[in-house]
């Protein structure tokens, strides 16, 4: 009976102060999928029926304002962090810390450099540093150990893994007895192809059809996982893609002697290191060079690109105009599609499509900036964000339930009354343990009691 009564009390506190007992509320799982180069028309250019289908039973953005530079790893950090590139820090898919006086190049190991990558804090590190698991598929940056902690679990990068092993990897991690609730899946296409065709030749149709057969494959295998329609599947992409032409070439050693500077990164952006003393020399053989490359001091960057406060951007920035490029000479490697461009041009831009039980459905929107990416998946992840240049409020059109309009302040509020329910519970819980161990010491009084009566008993008898 005792017992019972128990029981009873332990429920009810657990009904007042839920929070108080199950620290680790039950939030809805993320995919973020990313098909490097995915340009947002391809899906109108060539047959997609599997994209399309997500749009239909879920949401579609027409127009994505990503970062500036529009490379692939500035803005793979920042669909993660919601910061722009001057404000996390990976600036270029090349470049240089002149404090580290490091070279950061996705060609060489030294990606793998972690204090590169600190000036941020990603999305899986905050999944985890409240509680949650996350794991990761090739995306850019999930295999550097950044602030000492990597996802709890990542498939180290190699792009010979068939995107069909990564995505088994990621159920395997969403059905396991220790499931994560957070996953990201990267594919190097079609941004490949894009460089090497160009996105206006016809033979991007095929590699866009596989791309949309793709899709349906991760859709089947989500679904007989049961993972479909309780995941929150996010699509989209870092960049577009422009087309090239050998008739559009800018070649610095027409104009600059190269002995007076470094070339850091590379076309269309140009990041400039003159050598000391040469800024202006530099500077002045470039800024009236050619009617289609803008050039730039750091810091006259104009500041919608946001693309200044960061050592590792140098002191000239070279920028082509869409589908120009700029070389030292004709015999530097040549691509028939590449990005890096100005981010308001549309060509630039990538997809995004969402599917899942917060989305609305069949519904589109109109533009969106890839900031708002990282508020949005804390939101669904139910995780506090760290400050972004990103917003919540931006996004919430795209729910399926209303977003309260101050999301920070709401979890400050959330946060009082966490503490409260816990002091309170814990007060409960103390004054229950002084009942249960007064009722325990009469219990057992009285049982000794009563076991010296029963041995007394005989003895009067006699």
């Amino acid at each position: 009976m005792f017992l019972n009564g128990c029981c009873r009390f332990l429920a009810i506190c657990a009904l007042i102060f839920p929070r108080t007992w199950c620290f680790l509320p039950n939030k809805q799982r993320v995919l973020l999928v990313s098909f490097d180069g995915f340009r947002w028309d391809y899906i109108y250019k060539f047959p997609t029926p599997s994209f399309h289908d997500v749009i239909k039973n879920g949401i579609h953005v027409e127009q994505i304002t990503n970062v500036f530079i529009t490379k692939t790893y500035p803005n793979h950090y920042t669909m993660v962090t919601g910061l722009y590139a001057e404000n996390h820090g990976i600036v270029a898919n090349e470049m240089y810390d002149p404090v580290l006086n490091e070279t950061f190049s996705m060609n060489r190991m030294t990606i793998y450099n972690s204090e590169f990558w600190e000036d941020a804090y990603p999305i899986w590190i905050t999944n985890q540093m409240q509680g949650h698991r996350s794991g990761a598929a090739m995306w850019p940056g999930t295999d550097v150990k950044i602030h000492g902690i990597f996802p709890t679990r990542y498939m180290p990068y190699n792009e010979s893994v068939s995107f069909q092993e990564r995505v088994a990897k990621l159920i395997e991690w969403f059905t396991s007895e220790e499931p994560i609730n957070l996953g990201l899946l990267y594919w190097e296409e079609p941004d490949e192809m894009g460089h090497r065709l160009g996105p206006d030749n016809p033979l991007m149709k095929p590699v866009i059809t596989e791309i949309d057969d793709l899709l349906n494959y991760l859709v089947l295998e989500l679904k007989k996982a049961k993972l479909w329609d309780t995941t929150n599947v996010i699509i989209t992409s870092d960049h577009g893609m422009a087309q090239s032409s050998t008739d559009r070439i800018i070649q610095l050693d027409q104009y600059v002697d190269r002995d007076l500077y470094r070339m850091i990164d590379h076309s269309p952006d140009v990041a400039i290191l003159p050598k000391e003393g040469k800024l202006d020399d530099v500077y002045n053989a470039l800024v009236q060079a050619h009617p289609n490359m803008t050039v730039y001091k750091k810091e006259a960057i104009p500041s919608r690109l946001h693309y200044s406060h960061s050592s590792r951007i140098q002191p000239i920035l070279l920028v082509a105009d869409e589908g120009w490029e700029i070389l030292q000479n004709k015999s530097d490697p040549f691509e028939l599609g590449n990005h890096g461009y100005d981010n308001a041009l549309p060509d630039m831009h990538p997809i995004f499509l969402a599917h899942g039980p917060a989305f609305r459905k069949n519904i589109s929107k109109k533009a969106m900036n890839s900031t708002d990416l990282y508020p949005l998946l804390c939101h669904l992840l139910g995780v506090d964000p760290l400050p972004s240049n990103g917003s919540l409020d931006n996004v919430k059109d795209l729910l399926a339930s209303e977003v309260p309009k101050e999301p920070q302040d709401r979890s400050q509020q959330e946060s009082f009354a966490y503490f409260i329910g816990v002091f309170l519970g814990s007060i409960l819980v103390f004054v229950f343990l002084l009942v249960f161990i007064k009722h325990l010491t009469r219990s057992q009084v009285s049982a000794v009691r009563l076991q010296h009566t029963e041995i007394a008993q005989p003895l009067l008898q006699d």
